[in-house]
């Protein structure tokens, strides 16, 4: 087995081209989906996905409506219903559903329930019953980059953040996050990469970097001796 493997990358172009290669991605966007992805695991959600929006202008493949039907089929076999999550917070309901229409769709073909809610980052815990529900957080920046992954043939995407979640710090958070990734990594026998969701955003760039350390401090990269 080849010694594991570890990098950071940016955006939804680094994330496809990650994906590509057969390596796991972590998908940080810490003032978005990360986020609410974490509430949602916290509040007891069986998976989180991410999708990009209908119409968002994304400089690699990305396939929305796929997701829709992995969520539709993982819902199916689990016998429970998919919670949509949509930014922006402003917006209405009838503006969500189109951003979201070919997830929605996907769903509906599926005839897999679902609610739509919106994008309330670590307040989701608060706002939605989470427990045992498929999520799926649509978002033109984690949202796209967790979809181009996916689409690229990434064999597992997850979301991680640095932000604090209620009753959790943001150092347990990351490190919930960087004990996930390596789960998967051994998994699937993959390297890992951790890709910010904006490189214009220092948040989402500064806490990439801090979960690559806390992936050395976690041993990732220790080799068996």
């Amino acid at each position: 087995m080849s010694p594991p493997t570890l990098e950071v990358t940016f955006n939804a172009s680094g994330a496809a081209e990650a994906g590509s290669r057969g390596r796991v991605v972590v998908v940080v966007d810490v003032v978005d989906s990360s986020t609410s992805a974490e509430a949602a695991l916290s509040g007891g959600a069986l998976e989180v996905l991410g999708a990009s929006p209908a119409g968002a202008t994304v400089p690699v493949p990305v396939d929305p409506g796929a997701v829709g039907r992995r969520a539709a089929s993982v819902a199916a076999k689990t016998g429970t219903d998919v919670l949509v999550v949509s930014e922006p917070r402003v917006a209405t309901d009838e503006e969500r559903r189109g951003r979201t229409l070919p997830v929605l769709q996907a769903l509906r073909t599926a005839g897999v329930g679902y609610e739509l809610a919106p994008n309330q980052g670590a307040e989701l815990l608060r706002a939605a019953n989470l427990e045992g529900r498929l999520v799926v957080v649509v978002s033109t920046t984690g949202g796209a980059a967790f979809d181009a992954a996916l689409a690229a043939g990434a064999p597992s995407v997850g979301f991680a953040t640095t932000a604090r979640i209620e009753g959790r710090t943001g150092w347990d958070v990351t490190v919930a996050g960087a004990r996930r990734a390596i789960e998967a990594a051994g998994e699937h026998r993959a390297g890992i990469s951790i890709v910010a969701a904006s490189a214009n955003s220092t948040d989402d760039v500064l806490a990439s970097f801090e979960l690559a350390r806390v992936l050395i401090a976690e041993g990732f990269l220790r080799l068996a001796k």
